[in-house]
């Protein structure tokens, strides 16, 4: 018997673009990467699309949560992937899931990073660990342009480089209600 414990979850559903109507008050290049986003000025989302954008969220993951909640959107941001632009490794502080909905792209580049690799690393070693199937220390998934992927905001994760593509990304904390 194989049991896989401590598992961490990860979400991927459909999402309609045309539901998504940012209202950026600009773009810049950010970090260290120089990707034009506009992660640093206070985007706002239309009601209608917030509305939506949250019904997507609490349908994908709203099962796994088992007491009252409300889903707060924190932020969101448009980041713009012109010719060689990518991300590095980062997580999101201060959140609890964090998602990117694909706009425009050809191939999704982002790549998640498993939290004990730095662990796994110093017991095993990078040949070993490339060389067996016990464990996996990234995680790249398939996803496509009309797709969001949610994850756990401590998971560390990156942009690998790519071209000419668009994604949503954002950040959402599950506030606990009182039971009545």
């Amino acid at each position: 018997m194989k049991l896989n414990i401590f598992s961490i979850p990860i979400y991927i559903g459909n999402i309609n673009l045309n539901k998504i109507k940012i209202i950026n008050k600009g773009f810049k290049k950010n970090w260290h990467s120089q990707t034009k986003s506009s992660f640093t000025f206070q985007n706002t989302l239309e009601e209608e699309s917030a509305q939506y954008l949250l019904h997507t969220i609490e349908n994908l993951i709203g099962n796994e949560i088992t007491k009252p909640h409300r889903l707060i959107l924190q932020n969101v941001w448009e980041n713009r992937y012109e010719e060689g632009d990518f991300q590095e490794k980062h997580s999101h502080a201060q959140s609890h899931f964090s998602f990117v909905i694909y706009k425009e792209i050809d191939e999704a580049k982002t790549v998640f990073f498993n939290p004990s690799e730095k662990l796994m690393q110093s017991y095993y070693g990078e040949e070993f660990i490339n060389t067996n199937n016990f464990f996996k220390e990234v995680f790249k998934p398939e996803c496509r342009k009309g797709q969001i992927i949610i994850f756990p905001s401590f998971l560390e994760h990156m942009v690998l480089r790519h071209n000419n593509s668009v994604t949503y990304a954002g950040n959402i904390t599950i506030e606990m209600l009182k039971e009545k």
